[in-house]
């Protein structure tokens, strides 16, 4: 069984045809570091599983590069708006590492919904995590101090300080560099 399917399994007890259905539908690919896997401007059409690497979502604002969002081992990333309307997107989807990653062309998901009652279960379970790890990166926001947010991000990706630039981790926290410094600093302590 493919990390994928691991992954996918650990959501949602699939039939073994519902596991080979989607198998068959999924492709595999090993990328290079600084792979766009999806350029602003292009219309979204496949989650992507990364099973080894890291992802970073941006978009450009005022002329800067925004971080928006991580993604490392074991989890999904997708331009989930552009996917869903069909409207291009306003995000990048980079790989920052040499990664492995499943990808999964969303048109071919709906026959695979059709056939398999679980598989749908499992979109709706998969749409529901998404929007609520929107809805924590929403309240970080609101009512987290940007220390908040930083060991919040330290939780969820323990390694990413070795793994990522600083610069795109102060913009994913909202903060200027020097303010990052402060905040490591602090922590050292």
């Amino acid at each position: 069984m493919n990390a994928f399917i691991s992954y996918l399994e650990g959501i949602v007890k699939l039939p073994t045809e519902a596991q080979k259905a989607i198998d068959g539908i999924t492709v595999f690919r090993s990328h290079a570091r600084n792979t766009l896997l999806l350029r602003n401007g292009e219309v979204c059409q496949e989650f992507h599983f990364v099973a080894k690497g890291l992802a970073r979502v941006f978009y450009y604002k005022d002329g800067k590069d925004v971080t928006a969002w991580f993604t490392s081992e074991g989890a999904i990333v997708s331009a989930i708006d552009s996917l869903f309307t069909g409207h291009p997107s306003i995000y990048n989807i980079e790989l920052l590492e040499d990664s492995e990653v499943y990808s999964l062309h969303y048109n071919q998901l709906e026959p695979v919904f059709e056939n398999f009652p679980a598989v749908e279960r499992l979109g709706r379970l998969m749409v529901t995590h998404n929007y609520l790890l929107l809805d924590e990166r929403m309240k970080l926001f609101a009512f987290c101090t940007a220390e908040e947010r930083y060991a919040r991000l330290i939780e969820q990706i323990p390694n990413i300080l070795q793994r990522v630039k600083l610069g795109h981790i102060a913009s994913y926290l909202g903060i200027s560099q020097e303010h990052l410094s402060r905040i490591r600093a602090g922590f050292r302590k």
